[in-house]
């Protein structure tokens, strides 16, 4: 994650800024709380999820002369009140508006699982699953977790101590290159219908534009980054690399003593089984899980 440098202004990631060389801020994460055990054998209502003491009980209610009916559930201790919308309940009243499930969690539609989870202390799935990618991006980037993506054959040889970590097909290389373009600075007079007489000068003016130079394998051992293509070979120690840039598809390399950025995309076609506890969850690669990984490789290297 980038942060601005105290000294030059520069955002960056790392320990040190690499326009100026000044030690960088760290963003110090929260420590992840212990998921509470829920027993799996329970039904939902045997504990209200507000005051997680009562049960929930069912209240039938008829409107329009009988015609429409509303299924709720009542909570004997704390009025909490749980009306059913299709494979979901809504959290619809409670007697006291200031408890926090209330204030968290009214008018939300949630199943059964994870007004279970709430009853239990837990959180619903897409709270603790941004919970658990938080706590498992931390430790990806610390160097604690082990990712091994390695369906597809490598073409380089490992070194000695050196462990395969991904290997990844079909992914493409791409550079910034100048283009010139032609740019018209005069002034033009309408001569007739259609007809336009120009006068001044052209000018030549040049910019930057991502060229795709090569497909081919991305490797990514305990040590180094290679990409083997047709035409190019990239070979990086992990120790070189200056900064990184993550996109959805892709990441960007700066490389001590290389001039130009490299791009490599492509990466979001292999998808993760990513496990936290035992709470198992399907993520795409993206060049963000593959930056903090990278990092966790250089971490345990030093």
């Amino acid at each position: 994650m980038k942060v601005k440098c105290p000294e030059c202004g520069f955002e960056d990631e790392g320990k040190f800024c690499s326009n100026c060389g000044a030690p960088l801020p760290q963003i110090e994460f929260p420590s992840r709380q212990e998921t509470p055990q829920v027993p799996s054998e329970v039904s939902w209502l045997s504990k209200c999820p507000v005051c997680k003491s009562g049960r929930l009980l069912p209240v039938v209610k008829k409107k329009l002369f009988g015609l429409v009916t509303s299924e709720n559930w009542e909570c004997e201790n704390c009025g909490a009140t749980f009306t059913r919308r299709g494979e979901q309940y809504e959290l619809t009243k409670v007697w006291d508006v200031s408890n926090p499930i209330w204030r968290n969690y009214k008018n939300q539609s949630l199943t059964e699982i994870e007004w279970k989870n709430i009853a239990y202390g837990g959180k619903p799935y897409r709270e603790q699953r941004e919970m658990d990618m938080e706590y498992w991006m931390t430790q990806l980037q610390e160097g604690n977790v082990p990712v091994h993506i390695t369906g597809a054959k490598t073409p380089i040889i490992l070194k000695k101590n050196e462990k395969l970590q991904l290997v990844l097909p079909e992914i493409s290389l791409l550079e910034p290159r100048a283009v010139r373009t032609s740019v018209y600075g005069g002034p033009g007079f309408r001569v007739a219908k259609g007809v336009y007489f120009r006068v001044g000068r052209t000018r030549s003016e040049s910019h930057e534009e991502l060229k795709h130079i090569d497909q081919g394998v991305l490797t990514l051992t305990s040590k180094r980054f290679v990409f083997s293509g047709v035409k190019r070979n990239v070979n990086v120690d992990l120790r070189k690399i200056v900064s990184m840039e993550p996109y959805s598809d892709g990441i960007a390399l700066r490389v001590e003593n290389r001039q130009k950025t490299q791009y490599f995309t492509g990466v979001d076609q292999v998808k993760l089984a990513i496990t936290v506890d035992d709470r198992t969850y399907e993520e795409q690669l993206s060049g963000l899980i593959l930056m903090y990984f990278i990092e966790g490789l250089i971490k345990k290297m030093e």
